[in-house]
Parts: structure tokens; sequence; C-alpha cells
């Protein structure tokens, strides 16, 4: 569903710190924050316990459908923190839902009861602990049934719990990197992108929209939609093979002719290759220029996309040459997943599971169910927010790898570039990623660093069964991978760096790794 405006709606039951969400919320996203309660008060002239007292509950409840409806007809660019029966009317569900997503934040009830206690008659129709337990047990199979929910501890403080209920929004904050952007995954996250840019500080005077020969005639209309305009465009072909300076030079030679001075804005749309040369054209035309990230592949959506990394290839390796230059937003559009070819599919999943085995073994769990459910937009979308909410952790802690948390993300890639790169791209990112994967969990066993058992039998399960490669193509001899390793980017002191996993759901990097072992596993006797 897509909202006349960005604005996000707070519910739950009473007490659960709604109103506090909100502020936080507001103050990371550069909107106002709104709280309704207040709003009805304003109307009504005087608090809500005194006017239900003086009016009764049903002309309250009157007050709350006309602010309502008074609000959504403002569709403000706002956090909007909503009392805890406001949405038991299916008129106003129905006026909110219409105009932005809700978000349900549902604490344990004894939690709850604490809190009202300590507030005792503050709440009209929750005036104690027996009051609320009494209206939660009520409202329960309401509260439950809003998509979008958010269990919280009420041991949390605040800066812990409103990132997550950004993530349920399909929106995180990226920071540590410059300034801060926001990357948002949602179906038709596309047509905000008129929106998006009105926001900038400045705005832009030229646009330039760089694809490939697959993505720009697909979604060129669909981006000029948005926009309510056209736009100048440069198409690159698309491939790998083509990640390369010369393409990176063609996308400079299409700034100039665009007119790209530093208050402008590139944008990309594409899949990794094409983000990755858009923003590194962007990072060093006129000493860096702001661009904007619209990825349309699986893969992208999930890691290539976010995380400020540009860069392109050279004969000796991948992403030797590149810049940190994080994009001023990114909207990945979940509804584009559906034009995705079986293989490109697949290929992301491999960067999922990857993440899984970073931070979220439910994850997998997730990605089990992929056959069944691919089908449905909504499971797609989950699958990009739970798996970009790994990445986004990963960056926060190390945005620049200085502390080597970051590193993590390198899981499966020193060994799967090695083999994208020999051969000659004939395997595809994502698959080199899970072939990769798997000798990553066979090096932490050959180092006696894995501690769960048949750890490398479980990766390659996983990954098989996602209908991804797993082995090292035959006619792959050890010292040509080797020879690919030796130009990895992850070098320190000459020595190969590697991220390996010592469980699911746990990654230790800057590994080194004996060289009996290595070879074993390149030559594939460690199976």
């Amino acid at each position: 569903m897509q909202y006349a405006s960005e604005t996000f709606f707070l519910y739950g039951p009473p007490a659960t710190g709604k109103s506090t969400c909100a502020k936080n919320l507001a103050a990371a996203l550069g909107k106002r924050a709104v709280d309704l309660d207040s709003l009805i008060e304003a109307r009504v002239g005087m608090s809500i316990p005194a006017y239900v007292a003086q009016a009764g509950r049903e002309a309250f409840r009157d007050a709350e459908t006309a602010t309502l409806e008074a609000l959504c007809a403002e569709a403000p660019n706002a956090v909007v923190a909503l009392g805890g029966g406001a949405l038991l009317r299916a008129q106003n569900r129905a006026m909110v839902e219409a105009c932005g997503p809700v978000v349900c934040i549902q604490t344990p009830p004894a939690e709850l009861a604490r809190r009202v206690e300590r507030k005792a008659g503050s709440r009209p129709f929750s005036a104690d602990a027996a009051a609320l337990l009494k209206t939660l047990e009520e409202r329960k199979e309401h509260y439950a049934s809003f998509r979008l929910q958010v269990a919280v501890d009420g041991i949390a403080p605040p800066q812990e719990v409103w990132p997550r209920v950004l993530a349920a929004f399909g929106i995180y904050l990226v920071s540590g990197m410059g300034a801060p952007y926001t990357v948002r995954v949602a179906p038709g996250a596309i047509e905000l992108l008129g929106g998006v840019i009105a926001r900038l500080e400045p705005r832009p005077r030229h646009l330039l929209l760089v694809g490939d020969s697959n993505t720009l005639p697909l979604y060129r209309a669909r981006v000029e939609a948005a926009l309510g305009e056209a736009v100048a465009c440069h198409e690159i072909p698309a491939g790998e093979e083509h990640k390369t300076l010369a393409t990176v030079e063609g996308i400079w030679g299409a700034m100039l002719r665009a007119g790209i001075e530093r208050g402008d804005l590139v944008l990309a749309l594409g899949g990794g290759v094409v983000g990755d040369l858009t923003g590194f054209a962007a990072a060093t035309w006129l000493r860096g220029v702001r661009w904007l990230n619209m990825p349309t592949s699986l893969l992208a959506m999930v890691d290539a996309g976010v995380g400020g990394k540009t860069g392109a290839d050279l004969k000796a390796g991948k992403n030797l040459i590149g810049a940190f230059h994080p994009p001023c937003a990114v909207l990945s559009d979940t509804n584009v997943l559906s034009t995705l070819p079986e293989r490109e599919l697949r290929c992301g999943l491999a960067e999922t599971y990857k993440h899984a085995m970073i931070g979220d073994p439910g994850l997998a769990e997730l990605l089990a169910r992929f056959d069944q459910a691919r089908g449905s937009v909504d499971y797609l979308t989950e699958l990009v927010v739970r798996s970009v909410g790994v990445k986004v952790r990963t960056i926060l802690a190390d945005p620049f790898e200085r502390t080597g948390l970051r590193a993590a993300l390198n899981l499966g890639h020193t060994v799967g570039h090695a083999v994208e790169a020999a051969s000659g791209f004939a395997v595809a990112h994502g698959e080199a990623v899970a072939i990769g994967t798997v000798a990553a969990a066979r090096l932490a066993e050959g180092m006696d660093l894995a501690r769960e058992a048949g750890l490398s039998a479980r990766v390659k399960a996983g990954l098989e069964a996602l209908g991804l490669p797993t082995e090292i193509p035959a006619g792959y001899d050890a010292a040509t991978l080797k020879d690919y390793l030796s130009h990895d980017k992850k070098k320190a002191a000459g020595v190969v760096r590697f991220a390996l996993p010592v469980a699911f759901g746990e990654v230790r990097t800057g590994c080194t790794v004996r060289e009996e072992v290595l070879d074993e596993v390149l030559a594939g006797q460690r199976l």
C-alpha cells in the first residue's frame, strides 16, 4: 500500500511508551512527533480523564474519531502515537491504515500493570492494575490482529526500543559514515522517490538516472512517474564483466552532459554492479556528489545496496578499487523482485543465508519456507528486512572496518571472489558466495575453530536446499584460486584474513589459515 506522505503510527496497549518512542523516532527521521491524546485534549479543552468523567465514554470516542479524521486528512509528515483504544472502531482503523503503516508495540501485562499503578487514575479506562489487565484481556485479539508487531520486555531503555520499531516499519537509519541516511524496504518504495528528494537540502537542480540494459527498460517509467518528470538517463551494459573503470568513465561522461554539480543527485537503478559503479562515480565526480540507491535485485537489497561501499573490479580481482561513499537514501522496492530471473533470485538467497549465519539464526528458518512462500511480497519483504537488519547492525558497530567487526560481512566472499574471478564471472556472485561460505565452514573446522559439530555439513545442506551450488567446480586447481586470493582486498601484512564461522550465528574475523588446510579445502579434499 502507498501513502500520501511519510506518516507512521504507533499503537498498542496503554502504558507501552508509545509517546516516548514517537519522539525518538521523529527525531531520528527528521519528522514531527504527534500525540493523538494531546490533540484530543486541545479539541475538547480539558484532560481526557476529565472529559470522560463529564461527557462519557462514547463522547470521548466520537472526539477521538473526529481528531483522527482531521489528522489523516492533513497527511502529516510525522510519527503519531495513538491511544490504547484508538483503533477499536473499524472506521478509525481504516482511516489510519489508509494514511500510513501501523506498528503495534506489546509489553508484558505485568510490567504494564506496574506502570499503571505508579500513575493510578491517569488513564480513564485503565485506572488501576486490575482495570488494565481486564482491558488487555478484552483487547487481546484486537492487538494481535496488526501485521507489524514489536514485543518489548519493559526492561530495555527507550534508546534500544525505537530502532526495533523503526525496523518493523521496514526502515533503518545508518550512521557513522558521514550524514545519516535511511534504508527503506517496502512494496512500492520507488514511489516514495519524489518525496525523498523533495526533503533533501539543498534541493538538487539536476538529476541523472543510471541503470543497466535490464533495469532501465523495466523501471525507468516507474521512476519518472515517481518524480513527476522525465529525467536524464545513462544505460550501462548488464553483467559483472562490465564492472570496470571503462564503465565508470562512461558514467562520468553522462554526469558531465547532465550538468551534475556538487548539489545535484545521481540515481542508481539496478543490482549490485549498478550501485557499486554509480556510487563510485559519484564519489569521484567533483570530489563527491550525492547519490541515491534503488536496488532491484534481491542480492543488492539484502547486501550490496546497503553500506556505502562503492567500487569497480580490475583484472587482478574484484573490488580492488573503490571508496566509502554512502548514498543519501536507499529505496528497496520489493515489488520488483517478481521480475527477477530464477537464478538471480537464488543468488540473493546466498547473501541472506550468510546474514543468518552472522547474526540471525532464525532467518534460516524463514529461508526454509522460500519455495512455498516466494510468491508473497510480504514474505519477500520480511526476508529483506530481516537480512538488512543484520547488515545494518554490523555496519553501525564498525562503519569503516577499523575494528574488524564489519569484516564478518565478508563471510564466504574471500574464496567466493576467487571462484567468481577464476570463472570469468560464469559463476554468479551469489553462487560464488554460497560456495565460499561452505569453504569457510570447512576452513573453520580444519583450524579447529568450529564449536558446532557438523557445521560445514549443516551449511552445505542449508544452501543446497535453496538451490545453490556448494562445491568449487571441477577443473579449478588450488594454485589458480590461491593466485586470486593473493590479490584479495582483505589482506593485512601480506596475509589473507578470513571471516570464519565458529557456530551458526557467530563469525570470527581476521583469521589466518594454515597453508595445508587452505590447500585441502581449495582442492576439495575436506568434504
